[in-house]
């Protein structure tokens, strides 16, 4: 006998799940039109599923860094669908494991690094919440540390940036955080680039000027100039300013103010 849907059950199971709309049919039939077993049989049925579904890609999600206490606390979730990530379940799912993670007591700069009984609690509410959803989801980021930094969260949450730093102010900060956000940068200075890949720049530059005939004396400083225009645009302190194209970021920092650090953290790096 064809099943006759109940539209508002089918739709309040869809919100309450995420599952797909075949699946919450099948469920609803199964359990006739029992809204809470229809849950359940989803739920078993997820589980069930888990292993194949961890083959599946995970682009959308939420990102946040936030303060707690005196600890800077951050995470990046992803999942499968802009649909899952905009819904207020999966936002609650990801406040709780924050707070989860809010808890440990040490410098985190991976899951891995988290104490075994916070890492357990965490995957198991998030393969609860698979089981419920039918989607894939992985805790892609962690971050917990004391070090001074400033937090942006850019609106949306689907990037933020931290900035570390010693002397100027939260203001500059800001606004490098915000440059960070925008331009993606991946060094702070030259000096923290790999000195084989400088010196990988410096052999390939320094023969194609032979090769064009450029004097050996003058070979050098060209290399300099050729290497540092060409890490430019992946230098923080050496990017043009996203408020003022005219001047690079080191030209408007206060003379006391030093970056030593920064954290990007972005669903689509």
């Amino acid at each position: 006998m064809l099943h006759m849907w109940n539209i508002e059950l089918l739709k309040q199971l869809r919100e309450m799940t995420f599952a797909p709309i075949k699946d919450c049919k099948e469920a609803l039939a199964e359990a006739g039109d029992d809204l809470e077993k229809a849950q359940e049989v989803l739920k078993k049925k997820g589980i069930a599923k888990a292993g194949t579904r961890a083959e599946r890609e995970t682009k959308e999600g939420i990102v946040k860094i936030v303060k707690v206490d005196e600890k800077i606390v951050g995470l990046k979730l992803l999942c499968e669908t802009d649909f899952v990530a905009k819904n207020e379940n999966f936002q609650w799912l990801f406040d709780s494991v924050l707070a989860k993670i809010a808890k440990s007591t040490k410098e985190v700069n991976a899951f891995e690094d988290l104490d075994p009984a916070i890492a357990k609690d965490i995957d198991e509410e998030v393969k609860e919440f698979m089981g419920k959803t039918g989607e894939n989801m992985n805790i892609n980021q962690v971050l917990v540390t004391t070090q001074k930094a400033f937090i942006y969260n850019h609106p949306g949450n689907r990037v933020s940036s931290l900035i570390f730093f010693e002397g100027g102010n939260d203001e500059v900060a800001k606004e490098l955080a915000l440059q960070v956000t925008a331009m993606n940068p991946t060094y702070v200075s030259f000096d923290q680039i790999d000195a084989n890949e400088i010196a990988k720049m410096k052999e390939e530059f320094g023969a194609e000027l032979k090769a064009a005939g450029k004097p050996e004396a003058m070979i050098a400083q060209i290399v300099d100039g050729k290497i540092k225009k060409s890490l430019a645009d992946v230098v923080l302190l050496e990017q043009e300013c996203i408020r003022d194209g005219s001047k690079k970021v080191r030209e408007v920092l206060p003379a006391d103010m030093k970056v030593t650090k920064f954290i990007r953290i972005a669903i689509w790096s």
